[in-house]
């Protein structure tokens, strides 16, 4: 991917982390560029995604405790 646009931050990967810090940053500097770098066809496509639940080892879509 080659292009000559200047950005302030490049976050690498499009999971939960780096789309919180984004949503963060562009609050504390709404003028920032920002680029998110991923690999996957889309964001949270990897452990992010809900069946993985993050990759923390435990079902959390049938756990009832990690329902609101």
């Amino acid at each position: 991917m080659a292009h000559n646009e200047a950005v302030d931050v490049v976050l690498v990967g499009a999971g939960i982390m780096s789309a919180t810090l984004a949503v963060l940053l562009k609050e504390l500097d709404p003028g920032l560029k920002l680029e998110v770098v991923e690999l996957m066809d889309s964001g949270a496509a990897e452990s992010s995604n809900p069946w993985n639940n993050a990759g923390t080892g435990h079902a959390g879509l049938c756990e009832l405790n990690y329902t609101p």
